[in-house]
Order: structure tokens, then sequence, then C-alpha cells
């Protein structure tokens, strides 16, 4: 009886029930959700709870984009921008509006914090790491005002070249 060579070397690992490593990878594996979730912070619950109370207490807004919150979190978090320090400020109750706590934090840190996160909600964009990082150009609360009449400086408002369209003939000048 010949013994036959299998063409590539076979691993065999063991695993049995009482390795310790076993354990800990199994116990590494089941935490990872919950881990995650504790290391966001501002962000644990759902849509970012935190951040979105502090969002609306900052820009004065009873209502903001969840979804837009979420990229705009990250990317602050990107930038380093320490938020939970102002969120607790915020939450207190100690100040009534966001001037009020911007008077009080100002020449701080938090100050610091707190015009990062109003700029990206009203800009759309976060600076990372001296760069510029675009979240949303239509979600910018600064294009808001003119929303109702215009449209948001360099999106066409029609098809291409329609701002070069002949006016409608009763706007014409007859000579």
């Amino acid at each position: 009886m010949s013994e036959r060579t299998p063409a590539r070397p076979v691993f065999v690992i063991k695993l049995r029930s009482d390795n310790p490593h076993r354990r800990k990878l199994l116990g590494l594996l089941l935490a990872s959700p919950w881990l995650a979730a504790a290391a966001q912070g501002l962000s644990a619950g759902p849509g970012g709870e935190k951040f979105m109370a502090l969002s609306k207490f900052a820009t004065g807004r009873a209502e903001l984009d969840a979804e837009l919150g979420t990229s705009l979190l990250a990317a602050l978090r990107d930038a380093g921008v320490a938020l939970d320090p102002l969120a607790a400020d915020a939450s207190s109750g100690t100040y009534p509006d966001v001037e009020s706590l911007e008077a009080a934090v100002r020449g701080t840190p938090k100050h610091d914090a707190l015009l990062a996160l109003v700029s990206a909600w009203y800009t759309g964009s976060v600076t990372v790491a001296g760069k510029e990082r675009f979240i949303t150009l239509s979600g910018a609360l600064m294009y808001e005002p003119i929303a109702d009449g215009s449209h948001i400086p360099g999106q066409c408002a029609g098809a291409a070249n329609s701002w070069a369209d002949r006016p409608p003939a009763a706007l014409e000048r007859k000579s």
C-alpha cells in the first residue's frame, strides 16, 4: 500500500471548547458591537441623539436632517473636534440659548468646537487635516433663505444653458 502525499501541506487546527484563546476571541467578537457604540460616546443611541440635540441648540433649529448629522459628526470626529464637553454644557440647562453659551466658552477649546459645529451645519463642509471635506451642498443651512425663489450658486436651475434661454414673450420689450 503506497502512501499518498498531498500536493500542498494541510494544516489542522483543533479547537477545543476549553481553549482560552478561543474563549477570548469569541468574547471579543460578541462584545465588538457594544465596544464600537461605547467608543462613539456622543453618537450613542439611534441617530446620534446627543449630537443632534447639541446641533439643534447650536443652530437654533427645531429640526435637522439626522442622516446629514451622522455624516457631519463623523467628519467632525475625524477633524478631532471635542464635542462631548460642549454637549454637556449645552444640555446642563445653564444656558438659555447658544449666544449665552458662546459668551461663556469664548477663549476656550469649547469655543472652537462650537464654531466648528455651527460652521459644519451652515457650510456643509468640515476642515479635516487642513483640507476641506465636502459633506453636502443642498443640505447646507446657509442656502435655506434663498430656497423659495432662487437656486444654490453653482447649481444649474434647469437644463444646460437654461440661464441663457430667451425670456417669455410677455416680458420682451416691444419697439
